[in-house]
């Protein structure tokens, strides 16, 4: 008994005293995305999005954040269709980085990026879009450049 009330008294001083709080940002569920495939608009995934849809947002991304559940992603909102260039700075997790046009096209699929990496990742043609997922996606849901995306905001 002794044990067990020493075990437990170490776990509690442990959870209250020595182990910080996590400065991960937390996830946090604004809408839904899904892609269809350009050929035959089939869905070939759908997944939950956050999204970065401010300048704050934008830089901070993906950022310091060590998993991301294989059903969610970050859509990236920009104001308007231009060139865009993304890195993987600070970013812990494999990502695969999807530029899509403002009519919702594909047009740029970086795949597997390496994580911490300052090499820029442009897209090859304007984009107002960006969506982040987890390296391997496009991948295991057959995704390629020209399939579409639609998404839906959830009501704030």
């Amino acid at each position: 008994v002794l044990i067990f009330a020493a075990a437990a008294i170490l776990i509690a001083v442990y959870f209250l005293f020595i182990k910080k709080k996590s400065s991960e940002p937390e996830w946090v569920k604004e809408g839904e995305l899904t892609i269809l495939s350009a050929a035959n608009r089939s869905q070939l995934a759908h997944i939950e999005i956050e999204v970065a849809s401010n300048p704050t947002e934008r830089q901070q991304g993906l950022m310091y954040r060590s998993h991301m559940d294989e059903d969610k992603g970050m859509l990236f909102i920009f104001d308007r269709e231009e060139m865009q260039a993304f890195w993987m700075k600070n970013t812990i997790i494999p990502l695969d980085i999807i530029f899509i046009d403002s009519k919702g096209e594909i047009n740029t699929i970086h795949r597997h990026t390496t994580p911490f990496s300052e090499k820029s990742l442009p897209s090859k043609s304007k984009s107002q879009f960006v969506l982040e997922v987890n390296g391997g996606f496009c991948e295991r849901h057959d995704i390629k450049e020209g399939d579409l995306i639609e998404y839906k905001l959830d009501k704030k």
